[in-house]
């Protein structure tokens, strides 16, 4: 199943909300806690690999999947459909994958990575349903997935999805994805590194270690 897109207006939510998605807020203190908790989970295999990230980065991930978790939920309530076993698998094989991990990180770390199959598992089902309103008693795959993403894609022009701009996310061609909206990355071409798809290995290992994970 193909990922899911995002459309909407990203831009300036209040202070101490990361994303306002629809009628839900999402927290800085919130991102912040599952950022950590990530780092935490994913320490080991990083250090494993010789693999030094960003928290940056990290951070920008969560702030993507927490807000797609929460639009894909407020979606399934509208269409009064629960997620199906295919989420329920991945959500177990999350948990079998967080039980080396320290306990205080398998929560978030389960959450966030259930987070795509998820959105796709509602997908799936939204696209099933709008096009059974529309008659069609035996879809394709192709025509499911595509009227599942419409759902999506349409769903924050009427309900809104705001991202705090510090995070360096913006809605780009109906998906939010990583982008220079940090007011910071203007000042600093080292900020501009280490925020890049594949930050620059030097700039990364000098930066002080509560703003990196592994290594």
């Amino acid at each position: 199943m193909a990922s899911v897109l995002l459309s909407g207006c990203a831009g300036s939510a209040s202070p101490g909300v990361a994303a306002k998605i629809g009628d839900e807020t999402i927290s800085a203190s919130r991102v912040d806690e599952a950022t950590a908790n990530m780092c935490t989970a994913l320490s080991a295999q990083f250090k494993s690999s010789g693999t030094i990230v960003p928290m940056g980065v990290i951070r920008q991930g969560v702030v993507q999947l927490l807000a797609l978790g929460s639009q894909s939920e407020q979606i399934a309530d509208e269409y009064a459909v629960a997620p199906s076993v295919n989420y329920e698998r991945d959500v177990a094989e999350r948990e079998r994958a967080a039980s080396v991990m320290p306990e205080e990180a398998r929560a978030d770390y389960i959450e966030v990575m259930s987070t795509q199959a998820l959105a796709n598992d509602i997908l799936e089902q939204v696209g099933r349903a709008e096009l059974a309103a529309e008659g069609f008693t035996e879809p394709t795959v192709d025509q499911v997935t595509q009227a599942g993403a419409d759902v999506f894609k349409v769903w924050p022009d009427v309900n809104g999805i705001e991202v705090d701009p510090k995070y360096g996310v913006e809605l780009t061609n109906g998906q939010l994805a990583p982008a220079d909206t940090n007011l910071s990355f203007a000042l600093s071409d080292g900020s501009r590194a280490g925020m890049s798809a594949e930050p620059d290995a030097a700039y990364v290992s000098s930066l002080p270690s509560n703003q990196r994970c592994g290594g």
